[in-house]
């Protein structure tokens, strides 16, 4: 049997700790989870990293409603990503979409770029529910780079998304590992 990574959704350190404390290996480090997730402050990156021996993947959104950034948003994003990258994430979760919900493969790229400057993982986050094509749109993200596509298989849920994610991950599961979030417990696993 393949070896299995328990990464926990977290909004906090507190969270982290927790979920350190119940046995985690991975977390994706988030603020604001009732927004879906925006990016952590630094000292709850420090912190966890100084107090836990957890891979600790960092959120970088700099704000709610949607993943079409303009330009100043995307300077924070780059600014955000390198800052956690400096501070000892071990990698950065992001998502930007063009309008028609289709992967913006100049921003992706250039996350991508920075991610890997520091030998971080990439991991396009659950913008990718929200594309219109998830097969163009993981040929693209492998294409750039990404490590990793959390997804919930386009339905709210990843329970919900079991064939979509079962055929991604037939798709794609040699290329770029397909991460399934939402809605995940230990009697769904």
């Amino acid at each position: 049997m393949d070896s299995v990574t328990v990464e926990i959704c977290c909004g906090s350190y507190y969270d982290a700790l927790s979920a350190f404390r119940g046995g985690a290996h991975r977390i994706e480090l988030n603020s604001a989870l009732f927004l879906g997730g925006l990016t952590p402050s630094l000292s709850e990156l420090i912190l966890t990293k100084q107090n836990t021996s957890l891979k600790v993947i960092a959120m970088v959104r700099p704000r709610g409603a949607g993943f079409c950034y303009g330009p100043e948003d995307f300077e924070q994003m780059m600014m955000d990503c390198r800052l956690m990258m400096e501070h000892g994430a071990d990698g950065i979760a992001f998502g930007c979409l063009n309008p028609d919900f289709s992967i913006q493969t100049d921003q992706t790229g250039q996350m991508i770029s920075l991610i890997k400057s520091f030998h971080g993982e990439a991991v396009f986050h659950r913008a990718f529910d929200c594309v219109k094509d998830p097969f163009v749109s993981a040929r693209q993200l492998i294409s750039l780079g990404a490590d990793r596509i959390l997804t919930s298989g386009l339905k709210n849920t990843a329970p919900e998304g079991w064939r979509n994610l079962k055929g991604l991950n037939r798709t794609f599961g040699d290329r770029i590992e397909i991460l399934a979030g939402s809605g995940i417990n230990a009697g769904n696993a």
